[in-house]
Protein backbone atom coordinates (compact mmCIF):
# COMPACT_ATOMS: atom_id res chain seq x y z
CA UNK A 1 0.00 0.00 0.00
CA UNK A 2 1.34 3.47 -1.15
CA UNK A 3 2.02 5.71 1.77
CA UNK A 4 0.13 9.04 1.62
CA UNK A 5 1.78 11.97 0.45
CA UNK A 6 2.25 15.19 3.11
CA UNK A 7 2.18 18.54 2.90
CA UNK A 8 4.95 20.49 3.41
CA UNK A 9 3.15 21.56 6.32
CA UNK A 10 3.12 18.57 8.14
CA UNK A 11 4.17 18.21 11.72
CA UNK A 12 4.81 22.06 12.10
CA UNK A 13 2.62 22.29 14.81
CA UNK A 14 1.07 25.86 16.23
CA UNK A 15 3.80 25.52 19.10
CA UNK A 16 6.20 24.99 16.85
CA UNK A 17 5.94 28.47 14.43
CA UNK A 18 5.23 30.10 17.99
CA UNK A 19 8.44 29.27 19.48
CA UNK A 20 10.07 30.21 15.75
CA UNK A 21 8.24 33.52 15.99
CA UNK A 22 9.58 33.39 19.31
CA UNK A 23 13.21 32.92 18.38
CA UNK A 24 12.77 35.52 15.38
CA UNK A 25 11.59 38.26 17.93
CA UNK A 26 14.96 37.10 19.96
CA UNK A 27 17.31 36.86 17.35
CA UNK A 28 16.44 40.42 15.75
CA UNK A 29 17.61 42.02 19.83
CA UNK A 30 20.75 39.52 19.93
CA UNK A 31 22.33 40.08 16.17
CA UNK A 32 21.45 43.95 16.96
CA UNK A 33 23.82 43.67 19.01
CA UNK A 34 26.33 40.28 18.13
CA UNK A 35 28.23 42.57 15.06
CA UNK A 36 29.18 45.26 16.69
CA UNK A 37 29.99 43.48 20.28
CA UNK A 38 33.50 42.46 19.47
CA UNK A 39 34.33 46.20 18.81
CA UNK A 40 31.94 47.50 21.66
CA UNK A 41 34.45 45.92 23.78
CA UNK A 42 37.31 46.61 22.80
CA UNK A 43 36.98 50.32 21.01
CA UNK A 44 34.76 51.73 23.92
CA UNK A 45 35.72 49.29 26.89
CA UNK A 46 39.26 49.35 26.41
CA UNK A 47 39.51 45.25 25.90
CA UNK A 48 41.30 43.27 23.64
CA UNK A 49 41.01 39.84 21.31
CA UNK A 50 41.89 37.54 24.82
CA UNK A 51 39.23 39.49 26.63
CA UNK A 52 36.82 38.69 24.10
CA UNK A 53 37.87 35.10 23.70
CA UNK A 54 37.52 34.81 27.41
CA UNK A 55 33.65 36.91 27.55
CA UNK A 56 32.42 34.47 24.41
CA UNK A 57 33.73 31.35 26.57
CA UNK A 58 32.56 32.29 30.26
CA UNK A 59 29.47 33.22 28.68
CA UNK A 60 28.49 29.98 26.48
CA UNK A 61 30.12 27.76 29.66
CA UNK A 62 27.33 29.41 31.97
CA UNK A 63 24.85 28.47 29.34
CA UNK A 64 25.80 25.07 28.89
CA UNK A 65 25.67 24.56 32.82
CA UNK A 66 21.94 26.08 33.01
CA UNK A 67 20.70 23.74 30.53
CA UNK A 68 21.28 20.71 32.17
CA UNK A 69 20.14 22.08 35.52
CA UNK A 70 16.69 23.45 33.76
CA UNK A 71 16.08 20.45 31.25
CA UNK A 72 16.45 17.92 34.26
CA UNK A 73 13.80 20.70 36.46
CA UNK A 74 11.63 20.58 33.58
CA UNK A 75 11.42 17.24 33.22
CA UNK A 76 11.20 16.71 36.88
CA UNK A 77 8.19 19.45 36.78
CA UNK A 78 6.98 17.89 33.97
CA UNK A 79 6.59 21.45 32.41
CA UNK A 80 8.06 22.98 30.00
CA UNK A 81 7.17 26.46 29.39
CA UNK A 82 7.30 28.26 32.58
CA UNK A 83 11.05 27.69 32.13
CA UNK A 84 11.26 29.20 28.33
CA UNK A 85 9.29 32.09 29.55
CA UNK A 86 11.89 32.78 32.50
CA UNK A 87 14.43 32.12 30.54
CA UNK A 88 13.10 34.23 27.61
CA UNK A 89 12.71 37.31 30.25
CA UNK A 90 15.82 37.26 32.54
CA UNK A 91 17.38 37.81 29.02
CA UNK A 92 15.50 40.59 28.19
CA UNK A 93 15.91 42.46 31.46
CA UNK A 94 19.73 42.30 31.02
CA UNK A 95 19.98 43.25 27.78
CA UNK A 96 18.15 46.76 29.02
CA UNK A 97 20.89 47.23 31.51
CA UNK A 98 23.67 46.41 28.82
CA UNK A 99 24.12 49.97 27.37
CA UNK A 100 25.11 51.33 30.92
CA UNK A 101 28.21 49.18 31.05
CA UNK A 102 31.35 51.22 31.77
CA UNK A 103 33.51 49.10 32.17
CA UNK A 104 34.57 45.66 30.39
CA UNK A 105 34.21 43.52 33.56
CA UNK A 106 30.97 45.04 34.08
CA UNK A 107 29.78 44.08 30.56
CA UNK A 108 30.98 40.73 31.18
CA UNK A 109 29.09 40.40 34.58
CA UNK A 110 25.99 41.91 32.96
CA UNK A 111 26.23 39.35 29.01
CA UNK A 112 26.71 36.36 32.13
CA UNK A 113 23.72 36.46 33.29
CA UNK A 114 21.85 37.29 29.90
CA UNK A 115 23.73 34.51 28.91
CA UNK A 116 22.00 32.45 32.01
CA UNK A 117 18.36 32.98 30.96
CA UNK A 118 18.92 31.56 27.51
CA UNK A 119 20.45 28.73 29.49
CA UNK A 120 17.45 28.02 32.09
CA UNK A 121 15.16 28.05 28.28
CA UNK A 122 17.03 26.15 25.66
CA UNK A 123 16.98 22.38 26.82
CA UNK A 124 12.96 23.40 27.96
CA UNK A 125 12.47 24.71 24.66
CA UNK A 126 14.07 22.36 22.54
CA UNK A 127 12.01 19.57 24.62
CA UNK A 128 8.56 21.09 23.92
CA UNK A 129 9.56 21.45 20.02
CA UNK A 130 10.19 17.68 20.73
CA UNK A 131 6.60 16.85 22.13
CA UNK A 132 5.21 19.21 19.68
CA UNK A 133 5.87 17.19 16.55
CA UNK A 134 5.68 13.69 15.25
CA UNK A 135 8.99 11.88 15.45
CA UNK A 136 9.13 11.26 11.67
CA UNK A 137 8.94 15.57 11.20
CA UNK A 138 11.82 15.99 14.18
CA UNK A 139 14.23 17.11 11.82
CA UNK A 140 11.79 19.59 10.05
CA UNK A 141 10.60 21.49 12.94
CA UNK A 142 13.94 22.28 14.45
CA UNK A 143 14.95 22.77 10.32
CA UNK A 144 12.19 25.24 10.29
CA UNK A 145 13.01 26.68 14.51
CA UNK A 146 16.40 27.55 13.00
CA UNK A 147 15.40 29.27 9.73
CA UNK A 148 13.37 31.56 11.66
CA UNK A 149 15.85 32.12 14.24
CA UNK A 150 18.17 32.80 11.69
CA UNK A 151 15.94 35.07 9.93
CA UNK A 152 15.86 37.16 12.71
CA UNK A 153 19.83 37.44 12.57
CA UNK A 154 19.33 38.31 9.08
CA UNK A 155 17.25 41.09 10.09
CA UNK A 156 18.96 42.25 13.71
CA UNK A 157 21.98 43.36 11.69
CA UNK A 158 20.34 44.80 8.80
CA UNK A 159 18.16 46.95 11.17
CA UNK A 160 21.73 47.96 13.09
CA UNK A 161 23.51 48.71 9.46
CA UNK A 162 19.98 51.34 8.70
CA UNK A 163 20.51 52.62 12.41
CA UNK A 164 23.80 53.26 12.20
CA UNK A 165 23.32 55.22 8.86
CA UNK A 166 20.62 57.54 9.89
CA UNK A 167 18.84 58.48 13.04
CA UNK A 168 22.41 57.57 14.42
CA UNK A 169 24.74 58.92 11.94
CA UNK A 170 25.37 61.97 13.88
CA UNK A 171 26.58 60.21 17.10
CA UNK A 172 29.90 59.38 18.19
CA UNK A 173 31.31 55.34 18.00
CA UNK A 174 30.38 54.76 21.83
CA UNK A 175 26.64 56.66 21.79
CA UNK A 176 26.26 54.96 18.37
CA UNK A 177 27.17 51.75 19.92
CA UNK A 178 25.11 52.25 23.19
CA UNK A 179 22.20 53.77 21.51
CA UNK A 180 21.88 50.12 19.52
CA UNK A 181 22.54 48.28 22.32
CA UNK A 182 19.19 49.76 24.29
CA UNK A 183 17.02 49.91 21.16
CA UNK A 184 17.78 46.18 21.32
CA UNK A 185 15.63 45.14 24.16
CA UNK A 186 12.29 46.24 22.49
CA UNK A 187 12.20 42.79 20.12
CA UNK A 188 13.42 40.98 23.19
CA UNK A 189 10.87 42.40 24.95
CA UNK A 190 8.07 40.83 22.06
CA UNK A 191 9.20 37.56 22.13
CA UNK A 192 8.37 37.04 26.07
CA UNK A 193 4.99 38.38 25.25
CA UNK A 194 4.79 35.79 22.28
CA UNK A 195 5.64 32.34 24.43
CA UNK A 196 2.52 33.31 26.47
CA UNK A 197 0.54 31.66 23.42
CA UNK A 198 2.48 28.37 23.77
CA UNK A 199 0.42 25.61 24.71
CA UNK A 200 2.07 22.90 26.76
CA UNK A 201 1.54 18.78 25.78
CA UNK A 202 0.36 16.97 28.40
CA UNK A 203 3.11 14.49 29.91
CA UNK A 204 3.80 12.87 33.43
CA UNK A 205 6.47 14.36 35.15
CA UNK A 206 9.61 11.79 35.25
CA UNK A 207 10.95 10.12 38.40
CA UNK A 208 13.19 12.11 40.65
CA UNK A 209 16.38 10.00 39.51
CA UNK A 210 19.39 11.18 40.90
CA UNK A 211 21.65 13.28 38.11
CA UNK A 212 24.13 10.35 37.93
CA UNK A 213 21.61 7.72 37.25
CA UNK A 214 19.70 9.87 34.53
CA UNK A 215 23.31 10.43 32.72
CA UNK A 216 23.60 6.45 32.47
CA UNK A 217 20.59 6.02 31.33
CA UNK A 218 22.19 7.59 27.86
CA UNK A 219 22.50 5.31 25.28
CA UNK A 220 26.26 4.51 24.12
CA UNK A 221 25.98 5.87 20.74
CA UNK A 222 24.37 9.03 22.03
CA UNK A 223 27.55 9.51 24.58
CA UNK A 224 30.18 8.87 21.73
CA UNK A 225 28.57 11.33 19.68
CA UNK A 226 28.46 14.18 22.32
CA UNK A 227 32.28 13.56 22.76
CA UNK A 228 32.62 14.01 18.86
CA UNK A 229 30.51 17.18 18.76
CA UNK A 230 31.98 18.41 21.92
CA UNK A 231 35.47 18.11 20.38
CA UNK A 232 33.99 19.97 17.08
CA UNK A 233 32.69 22.48 19.48
CA UNK A 234 36.11 22.84 21.23
CA UNK A 235 37.63 24.00 17.34
CA UNK A 236 34.59 25.96 16.81
CA UNK A 237 35.62 29.50 18.11
CA UNK A 238 33.13 32.60 18.81
CA UNK A 239 32.12 34.20 15.66
CA UNK A 240 33.90 37.10 17.22
CA UNK A 241 37.07 35.92 15.72
CA UNK A 242 35.49 36.00 12.32
CA UNK A 243 34.16 39.63 12.45
CA UNK A 244 37.90 40.94 14.14
CA UNK A 245 39.44 38.85 11.17
CA UNK A 246 37.31 40.83 8.70
CA UNK A 247 37.55 44.03 10.34
CA UNK A 248 41.39 44.26 10.38
CA UNK A 249 41.15 44.97 6.45
CA UNK A 250 37.87 46.49 5.96
CA UNK A 251 35.16 48.65 8.20
CA UNK A 252 32.25 48.39 10.17
CA UNK A 253 29.85 48.62 7.40
CA UNK A 254 31.64 45.47 5.29
CA UNK A 255 31.97 43.59 8.57
CA UNK A 256 28.01 43.78 9.41
CA UNK A 257 27.28 43.07 5.62
CA UNK A 258 29.55 39.88 5.76
CA UNK A 259 27.68 39.07 8.97
CA UNK A 260 24.32 38.86 7.13
CA UNK A 261 25.48 36.60 4.39
CA UNK A 262 26.80 34.23 7.07
CA UNK A 263 22.93 34.55 8.57
CA UNK A 264 21.10 34.47 4.90
CA UNK A 265 23.32 31.47 4.32
CA UNK A 266 22.17 29.42 7.71
CA UNK A 267 18.77 30.48 6.94
CA UNK A 268 18.49 29.35 3.47
CA UNK A 269 19.71 25.73 4.64
CA UNK A 270 18.56 25.28 8.50
CA UNK A 271 14.82 24.45 7.19
CA UNK A 272 16.20 21.91 3.99
CA UNK A 273 19.00 20.32 6.32
CA UNK A 274 16.78 19.37 8.80
CA UNK A 275 14.09 17.66 5.93
CA UNK A 276 17.04 16.13 4.22
CA UNK A 277 18.55 14.75 7.28
CA UNK A 278 14.69 13.12 8.25
CA UNK A 279 15.09 11.11 4.80
CA UNK A 280 18.67 10.17 4.95
CA UNK A 281 20.28 10.67 8.65
CA UNK A 282 21.56 13.05 10.54
CA UNK A 283 25.13 11.82 10.26
CA UNK A 284 25.80 12.51 6.28
CA UNK A 285 24.20 16.08 7.03
CA UNK A 286 26.19 16.99 10.12
CA UNK A 287 29.41 15.52 8.27
CA UNK A 288 29.27 18.16 5.71
CA UNK A 289 28.74 20.98 8.58
CA UNK A 290 32.14 20.08 10.16
CA UNK A 291 33.57 20.06 6.50
CA UNK A 292 32.77 23.51 5.49
CA UNK A 293 33.75 24.84 8.88
CA UNK A 294 37.08 23.27 7.64
CA UNK A 295 37.09 25.07 4.69
CA UNK A 296 36.54 27.81 5.82
CA UNK A 297 39.12 28.35 8.65
CA UNK A 298 41.26 27.11 6.15
CA UNK A 299 40.77 29.81 3.74
CA UNK A 300 41.34 32.58 6.67
CA UNK A 301 44.66 31.20 7.45
CA UNK A 302 45.35 31.77 3.54
CA UNK A 303 44.08 35.47 3.45
CA UNK A 304 41.74 38.17 4.78
CA UNK A 305 41.16 39.56 1.15
CA UNK A 306 37.70 40.78 0.36
CA UNK A 307 36.37 37.91 -1.83
CA UNK A 308 38.15 35.33 0.62
CA UNK A 309 36.04 36.53 3.22
CA UNK A 310 32.86 36.33 1.14
CA UNK A 311 33.88 32.80 0.73
CA UNK A 312 34.41 32.41 4.27
CA UNK A 313 31.53 33.63 5.64
CA UNK A 314 29.37 31.44 3.21
CA UNK A 315 30.82 28.43 4.41
CA UNK A 316 30.36 29.51 7.83
CA UNK A 317 26.50 29.80 7.14
CA UNK A 318 26.44 26.52 5.32
CA UNK A 319 28.11 25.04 8.70
CA UNK A 320 25.59 26.15 11.09
CA UNK A 321 22.86 25.61 8.61
CA UNK A 322 23.59 22.16 8.45
CA UNK A 323 24.89 20.90 12.03
CA UNK A 324 23.28 23.20 14.21
CA UNK A 325 19.51 22.19 14.45
CA UNK A 326 20.67 18.41 12.33
CA UNK A 327 22.67 17.49 15.69
CA UNK A 328 20.03 18.60 17.91
CA UNK A 329 17.69 16.21 16.32
CA UNK A 330 19.89 13.75 16.19
CA UNK A 331 20.28 13.92 20.23
CA UNK A 332 16.50 14.19 20.49
CA UNK A 333 16.15 10.75 18.35
CA UNK A 334 18.61 8.90 20.65
CA UNK A 335 17.34 10.73 23.94
CA UNK A 336 14.70 8.48 26.52
CA UNK A 337 11.30 10.17 26.48
CA UNK A 338 11.40 10.49 29.96
CA UNK A 339 14.67 12.49 30.26
CA UNK A 340 14.29 14.05 26.87
CA UNK A 341 14.99 17.73 28.28
CA UNK A 342 17.80 16.07 30.62
CA UNK A 343 19.68 14.73 27.95
CA UNK A 344 19.55 17.41 25.40
CA UNK A 345 20.79 19.38 28.64
CA UNK A 346 23.76 17.34 28.80
CA UNK A 347 24.03 17.71 25.19
CA UNK A 348 24.35 21.24 25.12
CA UNK A 349 26.43 21.36 28.60
CA UNK A 350 29.01 19.40 26.98
CA UNK A 351 29.40 21.03 23.68
CA UNK A 352 29.19 24.17 25.43
CA UNK A 353 31.41 23.66 28.28
CA UNK A 354 34.06 23.54 26.21
CA UNK A 355 33.62 26.68 24.61
CA UNK A 356 35.48 28.57 27.79
CA UNK A 357 38.90 26.22 26.78
CA UNK A 358 37.70 27.33 23.57
CA UNK A 359 37.63 31.19 23.40
CA UNK A 360 40.61 31.30 25.61
CA UNK A 361 42.49 29.34 23.44
CA UNK A 362 41.49 31.32 20.59
CA UNK A 363 42.25 34.60 22.45
CA UNK A 364 45.71 33.72 23.04
CA UNK A 365 46.78 32.14 19.62
CA UNK A 366 45.52 36.23 18.14
CA UNK A 367 46.97 38.05 20.85
CA UNK A 368 50.32 36.17 20.99
CA UNK A 369 51.19 34.51 18.14
CA UNK A 370 48.86 35.59 15.22
CA UNK A 371 45.53 35.87 14.48
CA UNK A 372 46.18 33.12 11.96
CA UNK A 373 47.22 30.79 14.35
CA UNK A 374 43.10 31.04 15.95
CA UNK A 375 41.91 29.90 12.60
CA UNK A 376 44.48 27.20 12.00
CA UNK A 377 43.90 25.85 15.72
CA UNK A 378 40.42 25.39 14.54
CA UNK A 379 40.64 23.59 11.18
CA UNK A 380 43.15 21.32 12.60
CA UNK A 381 41.09 20.71 15.90
CA UNK A 382 37.89 20.12 13.72
CA UNK A 383 39.24 18.00 11.00
CA UNK A 384 39.69 15.45 13.79
CA UNK A 385 36.00 15.84 15.24
CA UNK A 386 34.80 15.47 11.25
CA UNK A 387 37.39 11.84 10.90
CA UNK A 388 35.93 10.59 14.29
CA UNK A 389 32.43 11.26 12.94
CA UNK A 390 33.00 10.11 10.02
CA UNK A 391 33.54 6.88 11.51
CA UNK A 392 30.91 6.59 14.03
CA UNK A 393 28.57 3.96 13.92
CA UNK A 394 24.92 5.08 14.81
CA UNK A 395 23.58 1.65 14.98
CA UNK A 396 19.74 1.60 14.26
CA UNK A 397 18.86 5.12 14.16
CA UNK A 398 21.54 6.69 12.21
Amino acid sequence: MATPRRSLAYGLTANVVILGVVSLFTDISSEMILPILPFFLIQVLGANALIVGIEEGFSDSVVSFMKILSGRFSDIAGKRKRFVGAGYALSTVMKTLFPFARSWPEFIGLRIVERTGKGVRDAPRDALLTESTPPETRGKAFGLHRSMDTAGAIAGPIVTLVLLGTVLASLNVADQYRSILLLAAIPAALSVLIVLFVREPARAPAPKHPLRVTFRGIPRPLLTFIAIASLFSFADFSYAFLLLRAGQSNGTVVVILLYVLYNIVYAVHAFPAGILSDRVGRKPVVLVGYVAFIAMTTLLVLSDALAVLVVAFILYGLEYGMAEGTQRALVADFAPSDIKATVLGAYHTSVGTVKLASGLVAGFLWVAVAPTATFAFGAVTATFAAVALSLWNPGAKS
